[in-house]
């Protein structure tokens, strides 16, 4: 069904405000919320936020985000977000990565202990919006495929943004290390829909059209073991060296009993300490224009266009569950 955009904002709102979400924080979870809605994915939307009422009523994740401090030297910054929503703490880790940049040229700033951050590309165009590159890696809960029908990495998301000029959106690769989203595959078993073959397997590791067989067996990665390369260095960098979990022992972000402890890892690039920004704007216009004349978009510029008329597209299902959850919490949304 259609909704509209400011209903999402305000329904987040005051929902993220009766799970004790302070004002701060709030406004940041919800930004990447409505920012999900704009950019056509909605599987990292609103949707999720029956999730984290759950997880907090449970304990098994905090309403307030610490920020905790590791480690601070030079261009490198190590937090621990303690539990609380990954979504603040990778917003703020990468406007500390810009602040490195600005002064060494560039800024990296792990995440621990984190729950899912959404959308990517959320946090990478903070960095084009200061005249930057920035680049976001998080690994996530075992869901893609390496050998047969058992998963061992996540999905895995990575972005890259670069700031372009004009009214141009900024160029924003932002992609996951499956050939589509697992969310997607959850949206497809909620609305009861068939999803296409070549996106997973079922536990036996044979291809399969049917969302719950394929939430029992694991997504595919891009490229085949390209994609499962790139999957397990993202691993590696976003989970292993910031302190969280990996090796497959992150857990999903809707995990009945345990604490996700997913990473994240954020980079910016100070793009004036190899041209004259003006110089670099000339050359993304030629980029660009290259890319237009040859029939095609560049990442980002499709989803830009998603949400410009005010209005997305969810689900009767995903709108219930979150009028129910508004019900529970005495508040009244959509």
């Amino acid at each position: 069904m259609r909704v509209l955009i400011k209903d999402i904002e305000s329904a987040s709102n005051k929902i993220l405000e009766k799970l004790g979400v302070p004002l701060d924080d709030m406004k940041i979870i919800t930004e990447s919320i409505v920012y999900a809605h704009e950019h056509g994915k909605p599987t990292h939307g609103i949707g999720r936020l029956p999730i984290y009422a759950r997880k907090i009523k449970e304990g098994l994740m905090t309403p307030v985000t610490h920020c905790q401090e590791l480690y601070d030297g030079e261009a490198i910054v190590r937090l621990d977000c303690n539990n609380g929503f990954g979504q603040v703490a990778t917003y703020h880790a990468m406007n500390r990565a810009i602040d490195k940049a600005k002064r060494y040229g560039i800024g990296l700033v792990s995440v621990c202990h984190s729950n899912n951050f959404g959308t990517a590309g959320f946090y990478s165009r903070l960095a084009a919006k200061e005249n930057m590159v920035g680049i976001a890696i998080a690994n996530s809960a075992p869901a893609i495929s390496l050998r047969g029908g058992k998963a061992l990495l996540g999905t895995n998301p990575v972005s890259v943004a670069l700031p372009t000029e004009g009214v141009l959106p900024d160029f924003n690769l932002d992609m996951a290390m499956s050939n589509a989203a697992r969310g997607k595959i959850r949206l497809a078993l909620q609305n009861g829909e068939a999803i296409p073959l070549g996106l997973a397997v079922d536990v036996n590791g044979c291809d399969t059209t049917d969302p719950a067989r394929a939430l029992e067996g694991a997504m595919l990665p891009i490229g085949g073991i390209k994609g499962a390369g790139l999957a397990m260095v993202i691993d590696i960098m976003a989970g292993m060296l910031s302190g969280a979990s990996f090796g497959g022992d992150v857990r999903n972000l809707n995990h009945p009993t345990d604490e996700s402890n997913c990473g994240h890892m954020l980079m910016a690039v100070d793009i004036k300490r190899f041209m004259d920004i003006n110089t670099y704007m000339r050359k993304m216009d030629y980029f660009v224009a290259k890319i237009h004349r040859a029939g095609a978009m560049f990442p980002g510029e499709h989803g830009a266009a998603s949400g410009k008329n005010g209005f997305c597209d969810i689900s009767e299902k995903q709108v219930e569950s979150i009028r129910q959850l508004a019900d529970n919490l005495k508040v009244e949304v959509l």
